[in-house]
């Protein structure tokens, strides 16, 4: 996920509502080693001599209950196709893998809480580790050596926020402008932006930029080897349904068009798109399970302004 660091003005969310987790069940060994005993899962990147970029979000899982409605859902909404690796399947964007999709036992006394879950390119995940859990944050799933795929671990900040850090075997993807279908932005949502951004750039070195443009619709950005990776929203206090949580975006070729797709295909909108927010550019929605996800169709004109 990647942008120049003039685009982070543009890429902001007023609001998503998304439902408390049920970690302890969700979460419970969902790292894709658990799930593949005998496939050797594919590297992030096939490019040769590729570099590791850290502070880059480089990988997203999936956890759900429903991985068979899953990929009728964002088979046809984003073009991807799939490929099974034991109970962990890998979704592909024009024959790149860029995310998986991790079966989970549905709760026996909860509702289930579906998710995306994005990960951190970082140099040491064991030091990462360290610092999160000396930040106030916790470890959820401890690292795993993953074959054909590197060492990683999932994560929670202090305000129960989800994230998984990654070093990859291969390198990690390099930095292009995101294709339709592509992973194209991540916003975190808190309570404290401030405090929050302290905490990811420990976590992921991040320079860490105050937006302090009239009407910004994000606090801070975090950014890694001249490159915007995300930026941090404070929840507003109105807003109390809204929990701290990391909204992955997907790129779209028409907002309006894919908002209509997504409801076609079982999906709920979150967050429709308004002329005041990028222009109607951007929207929210969350899968039949309930997985929130944003969409966003890019022009260069998202470079102009102040947002």
């Amino acid at each position: 996920m990647k942008t120049n660091l003039t685009l982070t003005r543009n890429r902001r969310l007023r609001r998503v509502i998304v439902p408390p987790l049920a970690v302890a069940v969700l979460l419970w060994c969902a790292l894709p080693g658990c799930a593949t005993k005998t496939a050797q899962l594919p590297p992030l990147t096939t490019t040769p001599h590729s570099a590791w970029l850290p502070g880059k979000f480089v990988w997203a899982d999936l956890v759900t209950d429903d991985v068979a409605t899953a990929r009728k859902f964002y088979g046809p909404l984003f073009g991807w196709t799939f490929r099974d690796y034991g109970k962990y399947v890998i979704a592909a964007n024009d024959e790149r893998p860029l995310a998986g999709l991790l079966q989970r036992p549905r709760p026996k006394d909860r509702e289930a809480k579906p998710r995306w879950i994005g990960y951190i390119s970082v140099p040491d995940v064991e030091r990462a580790e360290g610092t999160v859990t000396n930040a106030g944050g916790r470890i959820l799933v401890p690292l795993q050596n993953v074959p054909g795929r590197g060492r990683q671990a999932v994560l929670a900040d202090p305000e129960g926020a989800v994230f998984g850090v990654i070093k990859s075997s291969s390198g990690d993807p390099e930095d292009f402008l995101a294709d339709p279908g592509d992973w194209i932005w991540i916003q975190l949502l808190s309570r404290d932006a401030r405090r929050a951004a302290d905490f990811y750039q420990a976590v992921g070195g991040y320079e860490v930029v105050e937006n302090t443009v009239t009407n910004h619709l994000s606090d801070y950005v975090l950014t890694s080897e001249g490159y915007a990776r995300a930026t941090v929203r404070a929840i507003p206090e109105e807003s109390a349904r809204v929990r701290p949580t990391w909204l992955p975006f997907v790129r779209v070729n028409n907002i309006y068009d894919s908002v209509a797709r997504a409801r076609e295909l079982g999906g709920e909108v979150l967050v429709v798109p308004k002329p005041g927010l990028l222009g109607g550019k951007v929207a929210v929605i969350a899968d039949p399970s309930g997985a929130a996800i944003g969409l966003l169709e890019w022009s260069d004109d998202l470079m102009k302004g102040g947002h």
